[in-house]
């Protein structure tokens, strides 16, 4: 009865071994040299200055979530390139079409004003 899963558990199994290995490996075979420069925070290239609670304006993560949002939307333009081969023009009218829809949304966040650093109120 089980036998027709025996493949899917094997390759389940090895799957976790390999995961588990990956994870585990670095610690178990690095070298361990902690020096004291080794053991602080380290992100973007810059040492630590100030405090570990600094507070960050609400605009930049308004400014990543419109730049993601974009961004997908962007992706959805490649399977557009393989649809162009089978109907050009049909393709072309969706390009024009999604281009503007973008345009209009880009538009009004730059007319309300998402964009500028210097403003307060969000």
């Amino acid at each position: 009865m089980l036998e027709g899963y025996l493949g899917a558990l094997v390759l389940l199994g090895v799957g976790v071994t390999i995961g588990i290995a990956l994870v585990y490996a670095p610690t178990l075979l690095g070298p361990r040299r902690p020096l004291p420069q080794k053991m602080i925070p380290y992100e973007s290239g810059m040492d630590p200055v100030g405090t570990t609670r600094q507070r960050f304006s609400v605009h930049y993560y308004k400014v990543a979530m419109l730049f993601t949002i974009f961004d997908v939307e962007i992706a959805l333009l490649y399977p557009w390139v393989l649809f162009f081969r089978e109907n050009p023009a049909w393709a072309l009218g969706l390009f024009v079409s999604f281009t503007g829809i973008l345009a209009v949304g880009y538009l009004y966040l730059l007319r309300t004003g998402i964009f500028d650093w210097s403003r307060k109120e969000l």
